[in-house]
């Protein structure tokens, strides 16, 4: 058996046929637009997903910013586990919009620290969770709004601890964070063969 590639061979009247087209690649079934559309938005996801992939990564051991008389919010990392004992001077109830999930965000006294924690959680003055990062401490401006009516005296740059999150416990954004970047390389890919072709 030969192993050359078979030619379409003679049609009825004797003359040669052309060989049948070569398949092309899947990749190369991707346009140039498409893939860079497809790029721009695995870009625009990584970046949303990218505080919650780096918590994820972070170190397990809280920082710890002190008690009533000895607060050290200079030690303060946005987007690490943190611990923090404090006694709450409001608190405001709410429904997280993403799960559903009923919660209490407290103000702490002497403290521009506000608490986001489950609402039928047991009372405590000692909190541990992850400290926000600026852009998701923006969705709490409502409820920092109705604290300072109930007569929590945060400054202007108030912060967010978010009880009970702690990292390497949800698996969600790493992964989905590997799957966009198995896309984003697939479109990489199919723009780097219409560049060479």
């Amino acid at each position: 058996m030969s192993d050359a590639p078979a030619s379409a061979g003679p049609d009825a009247a004797g003359e040669e046929l052309p060989p049948p087209p070569r398949r092309r690649p899947a990749l190369a079934a991707i346009s140039a637009p498409v893939a860079v559309v497809a790029l721009a938005a695995v870009a625009w996801l990584l970046w949303d997903l990218w505080p919650d992939v780096a918590y994820f990564a972070s170190s397990r051991e809280p920082i710890d910013l002190g008690h009533p008389g000895a607060y050290h919010l200079e030690r303060a990392v946005p987007n690490r586990l943190v611990r923090v004992d404090g006694a709450p001077v409001a608190s405001v109830g709410g429904v997280e919009a993403r799960r559903g999930d009923e919660r209490r965000v407290a103000g702490l006294f002497g403290l521009s620290l506000a608490v986001d924690r489950p609402a039928r959680a047991a009372p405590t003055t000692v909190y541990e969770g992850r400290l926000l990062p600026a852009r998701r401490s923006a969705d709490y401006v409502p409820f920092v709004a109705e604290l300072r009516r109930r007569g929590w005296a945060a400054g202007d740059r108030w912060m967010v601890l978010r009880e009970g999150e702690r990292p390497r416990g949800r698996w969600g954004a790493p992964l989905l964070s590997l799957l966009l970047l198995a896309l984003g390389a697939l479109n990489i890919r199919a723009l780097v063969r219409h560049v060479l072709d």
